[in-house]
């Protein structure tokens, strides 16, 4: 289960969006790593020992989960402040003088 929600998590990043998943969907995936089938009773009671999952799993629900991806604005070093949209704006526009 963790390989296979590491696995997820480093495309979605290669891709910047969101990885929402079916259960089925999660066990189709998880066959190719050899893991067992899980639902949403079991990945559950599996999220309350786990921390890894935690830090893997955004939200899930009874329709499935969603993997937590990086979003690249929030990757903005410690202490640095991010620019704001005004900001960006006028770095886009100095650009195409």
């Amino acid at each position: 289960m963790i390989l296979t929600l590491r696995a997820l998590q480093n495309t979605a990043n290669n891709q910047h969006s969101e990885a929402p998943l079916s259960w089925d969907s999660v066990n189709q995936l998880g066959q190719q790593y050899g893991a067992p089938d899980i639902d949403y009773d079991r990945f559950a009671a599996r999220w309350d020992t786990d921390p890894i999952l935690k830090q893997l799993v955004a939200r899930f629900d009874g329709h499935g989960l969603v993997v937590k991806t990086k979003n690249p604005e929030d990757e903005a070093e410690q202490g640095e402040e991010k620019p704001s949209m005004m900001d960006k704006a006028a770095e886009r526009a100095t650009k195409a003088s």
